[in-house]
């Protein structure tokens, strides 16, 4: 729709790029004014973001060249030029993948309380979700396929989405991927409100966009099956990793709550 939102001389501002730095900002902010209820450092949190943003280039151009070889059999150099793809180049399960192994390693090496950590992120987590998502509606990006739906759009031209669908009604999975984000997000701060605990905020979250994720991939346009199967596969995982660390989180504090009701006794 409006990959460019300004120009200034020869300096653009493209619509997907400002939507990914609001939801950086956001998220930290987000994260910063919870750090002190969670008990932890708001400047350590600063840092971990900073971390995170490398993470997330580095793992969603990772995943991306995984899933595209082809590309960068005869171009290795071309795998570190992330830019050449331009959105294309990166995918967004690649970029979660490594932001949250960066951010383990970072709680871990700083010594920093990792699952209360998580609680408190998880919220802006699904934040940034809403927000990235305009800019990919906007560039006309991760779009979805052909539909007689009356939310459909048509897509100019001159956009990724147009341009594979010319003058056909298609499903905003962008949008619908957006408002989703948004909707967590409050749920997020509804569930935190039930006091619930240690871990189980960050799992429920994490099933809840796994699941979400796997149910749009069904109406989402890729190029190729490997693209599709590959991130349903790590939708399923994600869910499966969430299940089991809520039932972790859950079973360890039964046993702190039964060894303090033992000692009582």
């Amino acid at each position: 729709m409006y990959p460019t939102l300004l120009k200034i001389g020869g300096i653009q501002i493209y619509s997907y790029g400002l939507m990914l730095f609001l939801s950086f900002l956001a998220g930290i902010y987000v994260v910063e004014r919870r750090a002190k209820r969670f008990g932890v450092d708001s400047k350590a949190v600063t840092d971990l973001a900073l971390w995170i943003l490398l993470a997330v280039v580095v793992g969603s151009r990772l995943f991306y060249v995984a899933f595209h070889w082809d590309e960068f059999s005869n171009d290795l150099i071309g795998i570190f030029a992330f830019w050449r793809g331009g959105l294309a180049g990166l995918m967004f399960y690649g970029g979660f993948i490594g932001a949250l192994a960066a951010g383990l390693i970072f709680v871990r090496v700083r010594k920093l309380p990792v699952i209360k950590l998580l609680d408190a992120a998880a919220p802006a987590i699904v934040l940034g979700e809403g927000i990235t998502r305009i800019g990919c509606f906007l560039n006309g990006c991760c779009f979805g396929k052909p539909t007689s739906f009356f939310l459909g759009v048509r897509f100019p031209p001159n956009s990724p989405a147009g341009a594979t669908f010319p003058d056909i009604l298609i499903h905003p999975t962008q949008l619908y991927s957006s408002l989703a984000g948004f909707a967590m997000f409050l749920a997020a701060l509804y569930l935190e409100r039930r006091r619930l605990k240690d871990g189980v905020l960050f799992a429920v979250i994490l099933i809840l966009y796994s699941l979400y994720r796997f149910g749009i991939d069904f109406v989402r346009y890729y190029e190729d099956a490997a693209n599709y199967w590959g991130n349903q596969v790590v939708s399923l995982g994600l869910v499966a990793v969430g299940v089991v660390l809520l039932l972790v989180f859950l079973r360890r504090q039964q046993k702190k709550t039964g060894q303090h009701a033992g000692a009582r006794s």
